[in-house]
């Protein structure tokens, strides 16, 4: 990819990416990022810890190792905040050395507070893009991880320093420039996409969807097991729907991911009888077959950024449930490309999971959603407009 007859350098920070299975949104979304500008030819950089980076590293990208504090080991002593802001001060000082007049810098989620400790001067010769991500640092949880939000937040404020923020999806404008403080004319707005051919082809099996003549639903959830995700309102709506006889028939809940709540929820299903697994070290195979042969997919999140699960369910023509937060009412269209609830609250969920088990055999609503995210959130729509965006911003530079 050549601007004015020369190679560009593209940057990406990141505090953790996978380029294997992942079940987080933004290591998914950091490596589709790479992947997607190294087929326009852009020589990449790869800043990140290297005990954060996972999966089989892509040979044709650089990487420097801007070490995670050694002294962040204990998450009882909530210190992740902290030490989030002193890998930041690490960052901008090798982004100091390393970048040249118009090199491009990406910043994915709260490493936008790189930008707070780069000198001004450096930022007017290079390119600066923040992609904030879900943004839960700005919702609510647990009272023990408030001092890890406060720095977290702190951190992503400093995208006003950025040439451009990203808005992955038109409803959450006002979310980003409320959060961030920013100005609408900073915004751009550029989907998470997901490569569709890929998701497809990982996929083993066909849709059963409940046609082929077995006596239980299968529900599927993918995703961290925290707080802001949900699943602890799931597995109390599946309380719900079993005491009132709406599941008349069995079922099984399958998740796949890790985190911290998923003790207590585990807890929980044993204790009210609920049949759930939680797989953690699944790949990407099998939770992509999975999708594709589930009854119901269902996204529970509190709150949410782009989620990326549910365009990969979409792909697949699963039957979804979800919340109506962050960007997931641009794509799950109620009753026309699967079911939104009305609220965020345990009621409306089992309400909403009642509704799509006696659609179960829907098919025009699965085809809906496969219809959508092919013609919304490919792949190839957004690789041309980050292309696009870095090219103005350069430009513009120019200009100065």
């Amino acid at each position: 990819m050549l601007i004015w007859g020369f190679m560009k350098k593209l940057f990406i920070v990141v505090r953790s990416i996978s380029f294997g299975a992942a079940v987080g949104g933004m290591e998914k979304a950091a490596n589709q990022h790479i992947s997607e500008m190294l087929s326009l030819g852009y020589e990449i950089t790869l800043i990140a810890p290297e005990n954060k980076v996972s999966g089989q590293f892509p040979g044709k990208i650089n990487f420097i190792n801007v070490k995670w504090p050694r002294w962040d080991k204990y998450k009882i002593l909530m210190t992740m905040g902290l030490a989030y802001t002193h890998w930041c001060k690490s960052v901008a000082k090798c982004l100091a050395l390393e970048t040249s007049e118009l090199d491009i810098v990406h910043l994915h989620g709260a490493s936008a507070g790189v930008l707070g400790f780069m000198e001004k001067e450096k930022l007017q010769k290079i390119v600066t893009v923040v992609n904030p991500h879900g943004m839960e640092e700005f919702g609510t949880g647990s009272v023990l991880r408030l001092i890890n939000r406060k720095f977290t937040r702190s951190l992503l404020m400093n995208s006003k320093y950025a040439d451009a923020v990203i808005a992955t999806d038109s409803i959450l404008v006002p979310a980003v420039i409320n959060n961030l403080k920013i100005t609408k004319d900073k915004i751009c707005i550029i989907p998470n996409t997901i490569d569709i051919k890929k998701l497809r082809s990982l996929s083993l099996s066909a849709h059963s969807k409940n046609d082929n003549g077995r006596a239980s639903i299968k529900f599927v959830s993918v995703g961290r097991i925290e707080y802001n995700k949900g699943y602890d309102l799931l597995a109390k709506a599946f309380t719900l729907l079993m005491n009132g006889s709406s599941l008349g028939i069995d079922f099984e809940w399958i998740h796949y991911g890790r985190g911290k709540k998923k003790n207590s929820i585990v807890d929980y299903c044993m204790k009210n009888k609920i049949p759930a697994k939680f797989l953690s070290n699944s790949s990407d195979s099998e939770v992509q077959t999975a999708i594709a042969s589930c009854d119901i997919f269902v996204q529970p999140s509190r709150y949410e950024g782009s989620s990326l699960t549910t365009l990969e369910a979409m792909t697949h023509g699963a039957l979804i449930v979800a919340m109506p937060v962050g960007g997931i009412p641009d794509k799950i269209i109620d009753n026309k490309t699967g079911f939104l609830c009305k609220e965020v609250t345990v009621s409306a969920l089992a309400e909403t999971l009642a509704k799509a088990i006696n659609n179960i055999s829907d098919k025009q609503i699965r085809e809906n959603a496969k219809i959508y995210v092919e013609e919304n959130f490919d792949i190839s729509s957004s690789t041309k407009k980050y292309h696009d965006l870095y090219q103005k911003k350069a430009k513009e530079k120019v200009r100065i």
